[in-house]
């Protein structure tokens, strides 16, 4: 719409005006209530109603007050703005429509009547639009080693002002550290700011900073916290037991960021590499690595002592395990050669009786003297003497006591002896 156009609406609505205070009706315009207060999410359609009784010849105008700008007469559009329109029920009600709703549209809006005077109501727009994350005051991805302390803060737009708060993106409660005796930790965390102090590696992970004002969409940002420290490593079985020609898989589990350089040697020179005879595979969970090694078609070659290793920028550590033959050769663990002329044990409970025997002689060792020792005849010109493993390993000077199980001692000495000369 041209100026001079907007000019001649201007003059005819203000004639009009005149000509309806000259010829006065019978009733006078007037207003059945005030404009409804409107709030409208941006982007929607806002309407307001202005209802009046006894219109007659009068005409209806709608003014945005903080800009004084003429918007509509009657149902006719004067400003040039394509989003509003004007219509009426009945010539009771009017309605402005505003499409598309801006920030800017937010304000007081005047319903006004052309008497004489001009009589009027108001009504406000409130625009609610939802939360913004402003990138310039809000944390980027953050890497600190650990046991240092770390701040991330948030910054979002909107009206209402968004509300802030903050939590894990894996679902666990966020770690806020200990005071006194007691640790704090939290499903979400309120406000602008997430401080964590004394960080260790379970705080790392990914957080979400969530700004909401109850406009949809409520919208988030994620900021992810990186924690360096140097590799540990645990062993769950450091000895293996296998047969030859079989499989077997040794494993290793690491911690460690940044994420380590791995590797299994055998005999701490042979470096092993991933081929037929060796499987090597790692499964990564954030900082945590698991490391396994399938040795496949065991040979003699095969059993012998490995090392796992990891490395970063903050360290290395290692760990060992050692794999055993289960077929191979076996050692007794207490040889029956060790005591003469006595039969084999062939369970712990012989075992045990054996040495609560031994236990019983110690006393009586040296009373006993010679006639415990003993001379066996010569064979191939040799002499042997032979002595009780228990006897040789005891050097008190008790009596010898008259007890039931002494005195049964006393006669098994005196029968192996005899059996000796024969």
């Amino acid at each position: 719409m041209t100026v001079t156009s907007w000019l001649a609406t201007l003059i005819t609505y203000l004639c009009l005006s005149k000509a309806s205070s000259i010829s006065t009706p019978e009733k006078t315009p007037q207003f059945a209530d005030s404009v409804p207060n409107v709030t409208v999410p941006v982007g929607r359609e806002a309407c307001l109603v202005c209802t009046v009784d006894n219109l007659g010849n009068y005409k209806v105008a709608w003014i945005k007050l903080d800009t004084q700008t003429l918007l509509t007469i009657d149902t006719k559009v004067i400003t040039r703005d394509n989003r509003i329109r004007s219509t009426n029920n009945n010539f009771r009600q009017w309605y402005l429509h505003i499409r598309d709703v801006q920030e800017d549209d937010r304000g007081y809006y005047m319903c006004q009547i052309n008497t004489e005077p001009m009589i009027s109501v108001r009504g406000f727009l409130d625009v609610l639009f939802p939360p913004t994350i402003q990138e310039n005051g809000t944390s980027s991805d953050v890497m600190v080693n650990e046991r240092s302390s770390v701040s991330l803060h948030c910054t979002a737009s909107g009206y209402p002002q968004p509300k802030i708060f903050w939590r894990r993106e894996d679902g666990r409660d966020i770690n806020l550290g200990s005071f006194g005796t007691k640790s704090y930790s939290a499903a979400k965390v309120k406000g602008n700011f997430l401080n964590l102090t004394h960080v260790i590696r379970i705080h790392m992970g990914a957080y979400l900073c969530i700004a909401s004002n109850g406009i949809p969409p409520s919208v988030s940002k994620r900021i992810i916290l990186d924690v360096n420290f140097p590799p540990q490593i645990r062993v769950p079985n450091q000895v293996i037991g296998a047969i030859p020609g079989n499989d077997v898989i040794l494993q290793c589990k690491v911690q460690a960021w940044p994420r380590p350089m791995t590797s299994w040697v055998r005999n701490e020179d042979t470096l092993l590499l991933a081929s037929k005879k060796y499987q090597l595979t790692e499964v990564y969970d954030s900082y945590n690595v698991e490391m396994k090694l399938k040795i496949n078609n065991l040979q003699r070659e095969d059993f012998s002592s490995y090392k796992c290793g990891a490395k970063n920028s903050f360290g290395e550590k290692e760990g060992f395990i050692r794999l055993h033959d289960l077929h191979g050769p076996k050692k007794d663990s207490l040889p029956s050669q060790m005591i003469p002329n006595v039969p084999t044990t062939n369970s712990l409970t012989d075992k045990s009786r054996l040495f609560s025997s031994d236990k019983e002689v110690k006393g009586s060792a040296d009373s006993l003297e010679g006639s415990v020792k003993m001379t066996k005849g010569v064979e191939d010109g040799k002499t042997t003497q032979l002595s009780d493993v228990a006897l040789n390993s005891s050097n008190s000077s008790s009596a010898i006591s008259t007890t039931p199980e002494n005195i049964w001692i006393l006669v098994w000495w005196v029968l192996h002896y005899c059996n000796l000369q024969l």
